[in-house]
This record gives structure tokens, sequence and C-alpha cells, in this order.
């Protein structure tokens, strides 16, 4: 009984660890920009918010 299955195909798909490593640590950083963003804009209405609860006592 021969073994008819064909050799395996190289891979034609390049290797994208450093390409896919570089776009998380992007995603990373723009996450965390955005979550400092948003930390500084809720500070700023928070302090807007006791300023105003303030000046109405």
């Amino acid at each position: 009984m021969s073994d008819t299955t064909p050799p395996p195909r190289p891979r034609r798909t390049p290797d994208l660890g450093g390409l896919s490593r570089t776009v998380l640590y992007f995603a990373l950083a723009v996450s965390a920009l955005l979550f400092g963003v948003a930390a500084l804009l809720m500070g700023i209405a928070w302090m807007d918010l006791v300023e105003n609860a303030r000046q109405s006592w």
C-alpha cells in the first residue's frame, strides 16, 4: 500500500510576529491615552459639580 498524500506545502504567509506585537502595543498605548483623557474630563466635571454645589449653599 503506497502513500499517496501530497507533500506539505510551504507556508506562503509571512511571519507577522513583530508586526502583531507592534499593533498590540500601539492599541494598548491608545487605550491608555483614551482612559487618561476620560479620567481628566471626569475630574474636571466633578470639580465643576462641587464648585456649583458650594455656590448654591
